[in-house]
């Protein structure tokens, strides 16, 4: 089963802006403070686990996801290097919730956002245009969580829970990997299936996720009202126990080397991140307990 076109055309769609609302952005390229140094790609057997889950762990492992997809405008173009720098302008198109719908997220502000994207594109030579160096590319992203259905309302709704769940595939390995996953979903798994890296990406796809999209348009072309895409660059993080705010900062910096790079496959890593001992179990309410400070008082008073 290939996937449907409306699926795709969602993340076209929430991707693109008016040429109008661009603009060039001059500041510091500094992230915010990243306190973890750990980055690596697991291979099979070479998994973390633990048995406390990681809403409580101190040192939680991300399990991400990046894929970039360029289309054959993007294949012409020179590719963005430290010697050949690509400039490029960009818009935040913010916080994108996908899926079903779930209260209570909150996600990381633009600014840190801003910060650790453009740090991580400079890394593979795209750098923010100036007077100096016009703009060749815009940059269009967005984030956020794409969230299931309880198992009640799946079982109710099977097309809306598989529609979901194709979704995230997209966002976990791009068209391809989704038509397969679609055609594994109606068919059966195939050997090649069970390889370990594919069942990873599809245990991705098959749970709740945050996510960033990042599409680079042809800015002369956007400048005329025509959308001309070169790459698009999906990165994911599975959220069970984790917070949007500690974790897309860390997942856009570790897609950096993937960023307007032709992929042939996804790519999977792993991220260990700290939390400094920070405690976030609700809100802490005080009672007060009247009965035994009014017999403390009485003590005090000798009677």
């Amino acid at each position: 089963m290939k996937v449907p076109n409306s699926i795709w055309r969602t993340f076209s769609a929430v991707a693109f802006l008016p040429a109008l609302a661009l603009g060039v952005r001059g500041r510091a390229a500094e992230p915010p403070a990243d306190d973890d140094q750990w980055v690596r790609t697991p291979k099979s057997g070479d998994w973390d686990f633990s048995i406390l889950p990681k809403a409580f762990q101190r040192h939680p492992t991300l399990d991400m996801t990046f894929n970039t997809e360029l289309t054959p405008f993007g294949r012409l173009l020179r590719p963005a290097s430290a010697e050949h720098p690509v400039y490029y302008v960009e818009q935040d198109a913010g916080f994108k919730p996908l899926g079903w719908s779930t209260a209570g997220e909150h996600p990381p502000p633009s600014t840190d956002m801003d910060r650790v994207l453009t740090r991580a594109l400079a890394t593979n030579g795209f750098l923010l245009a100036s007077p100096e160096h016009p703009a060749a590319l815009a940059l269009i992203y967005f984030w956020g969580s794409h969230n299931k259905p309880d198992q009640d309302l799946a079982r109710k709704f099977p097309e809306l829970a598989r529609k979901y769940v194709l979704e995230r595939a997209i966002l976990v390995g791009g068209r391809k990997f989704a038509d397969g996953m679609g055609f594994a979903m109606e068919w059966g798994e195939s050997p090649a299936d069970r390889e370990t890296k594919r069942e990873f990406l599809r245990d991705q796809a098959a749970e709740e996720l945050y996510y960033v999209v990042a599409s680079a348009y042809d800015y002369p072309a956007l400048a005329r009202g025509e959308r001309k895409l070169a790459w698009r660059t999906t990165m994911t993080v599975t959220s069970a126990g984790l917070a949007m705010r500690e974790t897309l900062p860390p997942l856009v910096a570790s897609a950096a080397p993937f960023f307007g790079r032709d992929m042939t496959e996804p790519e999977i890593g792993a991220r260990r991140i700290s939390r400094a001992g920070r405690v976030e179990v609700g809100t802490p309410t005080v009672v007060e307990d009247k009965a035994p400070a009014a017999e403390t008082a009485k003590k005090k008073n000798g009677q």
